[in-house]
C-alpha cells in the first residue's frame, strides 16, 4: 500500500536542502487572494526575501491578516474531521477517485493508487491502444500537427487527442509534453498521456 505523501524535507539530510512553498491559493481555495509562504533554513529563505519585491509587492494587508488567522484554525476539527486539512485531503481523494472512474470508462489508463501516490489536483491518464484507434488518422496529419504552442512546433499524439476531444467531444483535457524537457518530448516520452483535473 502506498503511504502517501512524504514531505521531502522530512527526509534525512533534506531540511537544509528544501524551500516548501504554498499559497492560500492551493491550500483554502482561494486562488486570488495571491497570498502564500515558503518554509525552510534561513540561508535558503533569505534570497527568497530580497527577490520578492520584485515578484509580488502588493499583497493585500487584509488578506495577509486573515491568512495568518485562518491557518492556526486549520488544525482545528472541521467537518468532521480531525483537522480541515485532513477534510481538504478526503475531499480530494473522492473528487480524484470519481474522475478517475470516469477516465477508466472512457478508456484511458490511470494510477493504481493503493500502489503509487496520488499527487494533487491533476491525473496524468495514460492514452491506450483503443483511444489511439478512436482518433481520426487524419489528425496526426500536417494540417494537425504544425503547433507553435507544441514544443519544435509539432504536435504529437498528446496534442492531437486533446484537440480532438475539446472540438468533437467538449471536453478539455491539457497535453503532457509541456511538463516534459523539449528534448523528452520530442523523442515521444509525453506522446502517451494527457492531464487531467
Amino acid at each position: 500500500s502506498c503511504p502517501g505523501h512524504v514531505h521531502f524535507a522530512s527526509l534525512p539530510g533534506m531540511w537544509d536542502r528544501t524551500i516548501t512553498v504554498s499559497s492560500a491559493g492551493k491550500t483554502f481555495s482561494a486562488t486570488g487572494w495571491q497570498v502564500g509562504w515558503c518554509i525552510g533554513p534561513s540561508n535558503l529563505i533569505s534570497p527568497v526575501h530580497q527577490l520578492l519585491p520584485y515578484v509580488q509587492f502588493c499583497a493585500s494587508t487584509v488578506i495577509q491578516e486573515a491568512l495568518a488567522r485562518t491557518l492556526p484554525k486549520a488544525d482545528e476539527p472541521y467537518e468532521g474531521y480531525d483537522s480541515y486539512y485532513e477534510y481538504l485531503n478526503s475531499k480530494y481523494r473522492r473528487k480524484r477517485d470519481l474522475l478517475g472512474k470516469g477516465l477508466k470508462e472512457a478508456g484511458f489508463a490511470i494510477p493504481d493508487y493503493d500502489r503509487t501516490p496520488g499527487g494533487g489536483f491533476f491525473i496524468f491518464a495514460r492514452i491506450t491502444p483503443e483511444l489511439r484507434r478512436a482518433l481520426p488518422a487524419e489528425r496526426m496529419g500536417p494540417e494537425y500537427t504544425k503547433n507553435p504552442a507544441a514544443p519544435g512546433g509539432e504536435a504529437r499524439l498528446d496534442w492531437a487527442l486533446c484537440q480532438w476531444m475539446a472540438e468533437e467531444k467538449g471536453v478539455l483535457c491539457i497535453p503532457s509534453s509541456p511538463f516534459f524537457s523539449r528534448e523528452k518530448a520530442m523523442e515521444g516520452a509525453s506522446d502517451e498521456f494527457i492531464r487531467v483535473a
